[in-house]
């Protein structure tokens, strides 16, 4: 990688790690009864300058811009037992002196099983994330085509992921919290990771819920930085994240869907700023 571009090295973390955050309809506890699915199209986009590496604090960098197109579905397999599918079928990232990486991105392929039901409804997932982005997609200088930075839409690994998630129904009230944990298997030399979160939930006037989320990721031991320049993404990621969340039922099977969030606390190998989901949503 060129000198001028080395204090990016394992960029573009950012705008991948909360594409899993769904409407309030999705998710959680609960699992779809059998022949019921719900299916969300969206489009997350991010405009920042701040990048946090991987010994801490901040860089300022060239304002980098990116869009993911992303599906997440859930589809009732039994009635205790649904397939899931988190997919960011297109990402395109960018500098304002660059060609764009662009190209599909690593799905994420899962089954989730209702342990329990009822008022406390708890469910655990295993979900495999396949390398089918390319880890060295490139982003070259407009005015020099010897001169380029690694701009990938996938991490050229496989990522097992379990998780668990308890939900609760607060009474009579249209409202809900979940508890969140889980854990990532990561291979080719890469460092495991784990997560924990929480979301509240209200409805109003019985066609929007409004939602909100507290989530942080972060590694099992001291990541490796050589990774980082092999693929310039993935390795080392450590963050928090507070999103604000709403979606609009249109119909009974219909909705709109808008989230905000932003990254705080520990940063390390992530671009920092506001993020926004815009979405579609389908429930049968």
């Amino acid at each position: 990688m060129p000198n001028r571009y080395a204090h990016l090295r394992g960029l573009l973390a950012f705008g991948t790690v909360l594409l899993a955050a769904t409407s309030a309809q999705a998710g959680g506890g609960w699992t779809r009864l059998r022949g019921h699915g719900y299916a969300k199209v969206g489009l997350t986009v991010a405009n920042t300058d701040k990048y946090h590496p991987l010994q801490g604090g901040t860089v300022n960098t060239a304002q980098f811009r990116q869009q993911v197109y992303s599906l997440y579905g859930e589809y009732g397999l039994t009635n205790r037992l649904e397939a899931t599918l988190n997919f960011p079928f297109f990402r395109r990232a960018t500098f304002p002196d660059t060609s764009p990486g662009q190209g599909v991105g690593d799905p994420e392929f899962g089954l989730r099983y209702g342990l329990l039901t009822g008022k406390w409804p708890l469910a655990v997932q295993v979900a495999a994330q396949a390398p089918l982005g390319d880890p060295n997609k490139r982003g070259f200088n407009k005015n020099d085509p010897t001169d380029f930075i690694f701009l990938p839409t996938g991490n050229g690994q496989w990522n097992i992921w379990t998780r668990a998630a308890l939900s609760h129904t607060l009474g009579t009230l249209p409202a809900f919290f979940t508890l969140e944990a889980g854990y990532n298997t990561r291979t080719a030399g890469f460092t495991d990771q784990y997560t924990y979160g929480a979301q509240v939930g209200y409805k109003f006037f019985d066609k929007l819920w409004l939602t909100a989320n507290l989530r942080t990721l972060d590694n099992v031991r001291a990541p490796d930085p050589s990774k980082l320049n092999r693929i310039g993404l993935g390795e080392g990621v450590a963050y928090s994240a507070a999103s604000l969340g709403a979606s609009y039922n249109f119909t009974k099977h219909l909705s709109a869907t808008a989230d905000v969030a932003g990254g705080f606390g520990k940063l390390r190998n992530v671009y920092s700023g506001v993020q926004t989901t815009l979405g579609v949503a389908v429930e049968w």
